[in-house]
């Protein structure tokens, strides 16, 4: 394997959440050096107060700590992470002059064959700073169906950006028509088997002597929280667990005694929540983003030997009867009672067949294929 490669990653905040592209990078950094950039923002800042925190912690980050810093946090191996500052998506050419500037002065020296991975188009105004020999443009996400985004100015930004990246990877089937055949490859996301499936304790804020449902992630407005407040009403029996920020004013009608709304916790704990359920949920509305979203939970609940009930949407639906599709809210209570009276043993053979649904599905996996792939179109530029 070729050591002499570097990689230069354009992505969201280092540590901000769990992405699949930090799952991945994490990989790569045991290998290869690598260095992140954090995110630049998808869209214009406004004069709101989520946004005015957002540019002082940015402005804090730059001020109180090295531009580059090295081995900040996990992976060790991670070369080192660079805080930009830069206004995203700007829009006038002085504006514009004055990020690449800053940006310019932040960046390592080249030192190996270098990939530029970006998973956010808005890194696009800085490809030529980089002095890329492969660009790789990761697609997680379907940018024009996410709230929160300059949707015109972020798809334009993907459009130069699909004609000028060398390779493309989708973590989504359907998004595989946005982009040129020829260099666009499907990558589902990976999953931490060895977390998911080693054994963990129970953990003090589970209840063990009665039935556990549970969620976890950002607690926002693609929840049905209607749905979840009377599921919780119609089975005062069960327990309803969901472990995440409040990221929205809904999650107030969540006040039924048997639901448990838990803070946000390390990736690495969660297994240990999930394990100690009966049951693992996703209880997503019906809108664009949620059709073409592709939660990495999903694999985890499998890789955990949880039975699944989710709402029906593409991603969810490939791994039917593993997964349990349900639209109507007695169809989630019907099959909540079907899954909670399951044997031992019929529990039993679900965790195998769940775990073998995955269990080639490791983000070692999907790092290999990419890495490979790299060093084929690297070999085949150097004939």
């Amino acid at each position: 394997m070729d050591r002499d490669i570097e990689f230069i990653i354009f992505g969201e905040d280092w540590g901000r959440h769990p992405s699949s592209t930090q799952h991945l990078i994490s990989i790569i950094a045991k290998q290869y050096p690598v260095y992140w950039i954090n995110s630049i923002g998808l869209r214009q800042p406004q004069l709101q107060a989520k946004d005015i925190r957002r540019i002082i912690e940015k402005l804090m980050a730059f001020i109180h700590r090295p531009a580059i810093t090295d081995n900040e946090v996990s992976p060790k191996k991670l070369k080192k992470i660079i805080k930009p500052l830069v206004w995203p998506l700007a829009r006038n050419k002085t504006m514009k002059y004055i990020n690449k500037k800053l940006l310019e002065t932040q960046l390592p020296q080249k030192k190996h064959y270098r990939v530029l991975w970006i998973a956010l188009p808005s890194a696009i105004e800085y490809i030529e700073l980089c002095q890329a020999d492969l660009i790789i443009y990761y697609c997680g996400d379907d940018f024009s169906a996410l709230t929160g985004v300059d949707h015109d100015k972020t798809m334009q930004a993907e459009q130069t950006l699909s004609i000028q990246a060398d390779l493309i990877y989708v973590a989504n089937r359907q998004l595989m028509a946005r982009f040129p055949k020829h260099k666009t490859h499907y990558l589902p996301h990976g999953v931490d088997l060895h977390l998911f499936q080693s054994q963990h304790a129970c953990p003090p804020a589970i209840d063990k002597e009665k039935k556990n449902i549970g969620f976890y992630g950002s607690l926002n407005n693609w929840l049905d929280y209607d749905l979840l407040q009377q599921l919780a009403l119609a089975r005062p029996q069960f327990q309803f667990y969901f472990l995440g920020n409040k990221d929205c004013p809904q999650v107030q009608q969540l006040q039924n005694e048997n639901i448990h709304l838990l803070p946000a916790i390390p990736h690495h704990q969660l297994a240990s929540y999930l394990q100690h359920w009966h049951i693992a949920i996703l209880p997503f509305i019906k809108n664009r983003q949620i059709k073409m979203c592709n939660p990495l939970k999903l694999r985890e609940y499998l890789a955990a030997g949880c039975p699944v009930i989710s709402s029906d949407f593409n991603a969810a639906a490939e791994y039917s009867p593993l997964v349990s599709i349900a639209t109507t809210q007695l169809e989630w209570l019907s099959t909540i009672d079907r899954i909670t009276q399951l044997t031992p043993h019929q529990v039993a053979e679900y965790k195998q067949k769940a775990y073998q649904c995955v269990q080639h599905d490791s983000w070692e996996r999907r790092i290999e294929k990419i890495i490979n792939t790299i060093q084929k179109m690297r070999s085949s530029t150097t004939e």
